[in-house]
């Protein structure tokens, strides 16, 4: 994947972008698959323990089991580290293992994005101040709109998916109605 900028996400991102490829309820969104394009568009990184969490997703046979199953399908198209021992333990902010370990990655990658979904709550703040370029920090619902924005993904597609991610997940209204406005209206 050489020459695409280099993207460290958490599980939860990669979760997120599987669930509505797997997701059969007609509320669901179609005719896209945002996992397959964050992963053709950037040269994708996680540590080991975000595949760990994934991985431990999966045998429910629920929506979030069928999502870990296609990560996992996908996980060939991912650079996954193990960066363990290179931290002592989560960073104190309330943030697991894969989080944690992530922005070490991010740092250590100097990579060109950092992608999590802790933007519900003063993590996103404590994320924030975690990484050594604070510009890299980015959100699934805001990567969706760069992706909308490039042309990657139809604004139509990532209108439906914002709002099914706000029915489904209870994304902040207001924060994705600023990326709305700032990105695909």
């Amino acid at each position: 994947m050489g020459g695409h900028a280099v993207c460290v996400v958490d599980a939860n991102v990669l979760l997120n972008l599987a669930t509505p490829v797997v997701d059969d309820r007609s509320n669901a969104p179609s005719g896209a698959d945002p996992l397959k394009v964050l992963l053709v568009t950037y040269d994708v990184h996680v540590p080991a323990s975000v595949l760990g969490e994934i991985t431990d997703a999966t045998g429910s046979g629920d929506l979030l089991s069928a999502a870990a199953d296609l990560v996992l399908q996908a996980s060939r198209h991912l650079t996954t580290h193990d960066v363990e021992g290179q931290i002592d333990g989560p960073l104190e902010y309330g943030l697991d293992q894969g989080e944690s370990e992530g922005i070490w990655l991010a740092n250590d990658l100097d990579a060109d994005l950092f992608v999590t979904d802790e933007f519900n709550s003063t993590n996103y703040l404590f994320v924030n101040l975690a990484l050594n370029d604070r510009n890299i920090l980015f959100t699934t619902p805001h990567i969706l709109c760069t992706f909308a924005t490039a042309d990657v993904l139809a604004p139509e597609y990532v209108d439906a998916v914002l709002t099914y991610y706000s029915e489904t997940k209870g994304w902040d209204q207001q924060y994705v109605s600023q990326l709305r406005r700032r990105y695909i209206s």
